[in-house]
């Protein structure tokens, strides 16, 4: 009987203490919960700068639509995001600016319909689709050619010059950057 006394008396005792904020144990859940905030809450990542990207393309045509591949590739050593539209204006021979390609969502050569933000890891790229077309319309039988592009990624300041050849029959589209290499949505 006194040993049920004494483990009585000190429950209470430890349950008083707590009570007045002397000594608070905290319960075995909220580490767990903590943990798993920590562990499934993203990490919010910086836009890329035009100084932590690799900007290269390659070629993609099609029925009389001529594609660049736009790829931009994180060369730093830390990760970056990039989302929406990257600027591309079409250059003569000469450097200046001819044209501003148009932001669509989608054109023939690829793109997506959702504009998604795409997380760089050092070595990951993202890509984006420049195209135009090089058949003539109406009485026209040739078109202006840009013998390289002016790429500004997306929300940078700075821009580069690529060398890609994009003829200028109708207007030059740029559709949004999507992981990868290919210009297109995955999935």
């Amino acid at each position: 009987m006194r040993r049920f006394v004494a483990a009585a008396s000190l429950v209470v005792a430890t349950v008083s203490l707590a009570a007045c904020g002397s000594v608070v144990a905290p319960p075995s859940t909220s580490t767990t919960t903590s943990l798993a905030q920590t562990t499934t809450t993203p990490v919010a990542t910086s836009a890329c700068t035009t100084q932590q990207l690799g900007v290269t393309s390659s070629g993609n045509s099609g029925m009389g639509h001529i594609g660049v591949v736009l790829i931009f590739t994180n060369i730093s050593a830390t990760p970056c995001s990039e989302v929406g539209f990257p600027g591309v204006a079409g250059l003569t021979a000469n450097g200046v600016q001819a044209v501003q390609a148009i932001r669509t969502s989608r054109g023939y050569l690829g793109g997506g319909t959702r504009i998604q933000a795409v997380t760089l890891a050092t070595g990951e790229s993202a890509s984006a689709i420049v195209e135009g077309t090089d058949v003539p319309s109406g009485n026209a039988t040739s078109c202006p050619t840009y013998p390289r592009l002016l790429v500004t990624p997306p929300n940078a300041m700075d821009s580069v010059t690529v060398n890609a050849v994009m003829p200028g029959c109708s207007p030059i589209e740029v559709h949004p950057v999507f992981s990868g290499t290919t210009g297109m949505h995955q999935g």
